[in-house]
């Protein structure tokens, strides 16, 4: 089953202590204001905004195209007009409508994980991490899948990017944390800034690798040789990573 609206709400409201209620007011609108849009297809599949929710496998199928096939990197998928000079996919959706997928779907949004193999001088000092209400729920495992005439190619998205210095992909980037972003005077920040999956550590985004040296801003370039041409369709597969 998708998750109840009320708890919906609570949620993505308890991601942040917000400072005042005029914050949470208008954070909360952005968010409610998406679930809305939500429309049943069959008995377990829905759509939201592009978006395909599967309730029975939790599977959630984000519509992107790659932007940049070749170049440093902070993100792996960034909302149009977000941060596209360093993201290898774009997408139309907003991530306002990503999150509440992500939520719908019974995932819980937590920062547990992110900080882990960060270095204690690195670690970000105004937040810290906090563990999902059920172990695990805030880890997923990420997914692209692209047509190549009649054939359909599907890999881990991991394996679009690799470290600068071993010119390989991140060997402990099996799965991605779906730690949600968060709300202040600017609304959503995920929608603010259009930040959706990070390959360098950004609590605003929604989702962030927790692999060896995340934290580095210059250690992460694409993998262009595992990458179709810019502008091919590409679809975002999410699913629970195994326990």
């Amino acid at each position: 089953m998708l998750r109840p609206f009320a708890t919906l709400l609570l949620l993505c409201v308890s991601l942040v202590e917000l400072h005042a209620q005029e914050e949470k007011v208008d954070g909360t609108q952005q968010l409610a204001a998406a679930q809305q849009r939500l429309k049943k297809l069959s008995a377990t599949e829905y759509d939201l905004d592009g978006i395909r929710i599967n309730a029975a496998t939790r599977e959630v199928r984000i519509p992107t195209q790659v932007e940049l096939k070749q170049a440093p990197l902070e993100y792996m998928l960034v909302h149009e007009t977000g941060k596209t000079h360093e993201s290898v996919l774009t997408t139309a959706v907003s991530p306002t409508a990503v999150q509440v997928a992500l939520l719908l779907a019974n995932y819980q949004a937590a920062t547990e994980g992110l900080l882990t193999k960060v270095p204690e001088e690195e670690r970000p000092k105004i937040w810290k991490e906090e563990p999902p209400a059920k172990p695990g729920a805030n880890r997923v495992k990420i997914e692209v899948e692209w047509k190549v005439g009649e054939e359909t190619k599907k890999t881990p998205l991991s394996q679009w990017v690799q470290n600068s210095d071993t010119r390989k992909p991140p060997p402990d980037l099996e799965t991605w944390v779906f730690n949600g972003s968060y709300m202040d005077e600017r609304g959503f920040i995920g929608e603010h800034e259009g930040s959706i999956i990070a390959v360098w550590l950004d609590r605003g985004a929604l989702m962030n690798s927790p692999a060896e040296g995340a934290w580095d801003d210059s250690l992460w370039i694409s993998l262009p040789a595992n990458i179709p041409d810019e502008g091919t369709p590409v679809t975002v597969i999410i699913t629970p990573a195994q326990p």
